[in-house]
């Protein structure tokens, strides 16, 4: 059997293996992403190029091109995945793949049997593409995961990179679906930190941080922290949790007014991601 065909099963295995935990929550979208990138990457190169014509050639390559472009898909959609403009976002998510394989698509369509040309801004833009999707994942618990999807993506796209990091390799796709692989087990086979004594509110927190990634998180704890102190609140959301204004942990116990506070906006911009369920789930571990 295929070598490529292999390492997609297994992808596929190890991400349905992961849906459950992605129940109630706006990751289904990258979910889909993910497992579209991964079988158009295996079935492109399934095709095979011994005996085509010069013009086919460059077509074959085009299509190569196209499906390794995907890539980056799932984790540009993951930048998006807040309701309501999850749905609209997937239109954005599209229109960046375009962008991507236009060359390819002039090559094919407007100039058959051309070569395309991925160098210049284009080469460095999916530098860019790579170092934002691994960053988000870095800055949470599954740092080690974002540099293995670093390495897939700089893998499968690396004969489009800038011509001083490209390799000379014939075996890079097989090198970028292990990376993708790797990623997944180490995901499904990290242990979670016991929480169960850790607040309630905080233990919402830390799994959507290491969900839905650094970036997301962020933006979480700047809108918290903003009304907080707009209002004058003694609370504040830190990369850990939530402690009072001048940084000691918060009582056990918390005035009633404070915890009213907290529930009402922390909760209104959790179910953006989540569903009721999902935040019930965690309260009541």
């Amino acid at each position: 059997m295929n070598i490529g065909i292999v390492l997609a099963l297994i992808a596929t295995a190890l991400l349905v293996a992961a849906l459950p935990r992605l129940r109630g929550t706006t990751l289904i979208s990258p979910w889909c992403w993910l497992v579209t990138a991964i079988w158009a990457i295996v079935v492109v190169h399934l095709i095979p190029n011994e005996g085509l014509s010069a013009t086919d050639r460059h077509w074959h390559k085009a299509i190569q091109y196209s499906a390794h472009s995907l890539i980056f898909c799932p984790f540009m959609s993951l930048l998006g995945a807040r309701r309501p403009q999850n749905r609209m976002w997937e239109m954005v998510v599209n229109t960046l793949w375009l962008i991507l394989v236009l060359p390819a698509l002039e090559a094919v369509i407007v100039r058959p049997g051309q070569n395309y040309d991925t160098q210049g801004i284009r080469a460095w833009f999916m530098i860019i593409l790579i170092f934002v999707s691994s960053m988000n994942i870095i800055l949470g618990r599954f740092w080690i995961c974002g540099i293995l999807i670093a390495c897939a993506q700089f893998s499968l796209v690396n004969a489009h990179l800038p011509s001083w990091l490209q390799f000379q390799s014939t075996e890079m796709v097989p090198w970028g679906l292990g990376f993708a692989i790797a990623a997944l087990i180490t995901i499904l086979a990290l242990r979670k930190p016991d929480r169960s004594k850790m607040r309630a509110e905080n233990r919402v927190w830390l799994d959507y941080r290491d969900m839905f990634g650094g970036m997301w998180a962020l933006r979480i704890r700047e809108r918290i922290n903003v009304t907080a102190k707009m209002n004058d609140w003694d609370l504040r959301l830190e990369w850990r949790g939530f402690t009072a204004a001048d940084g000691t942990p918060l009582p056990d116990t918390l005035p009633a007014d404070t915890q009213r506070i907290l529930h009402l906006n922390f909760w209104n911009l959790m179910r953006k991601f989540v569903n009721q369920a999902w935040i019930d789930q965690r309260l009541n571990s």
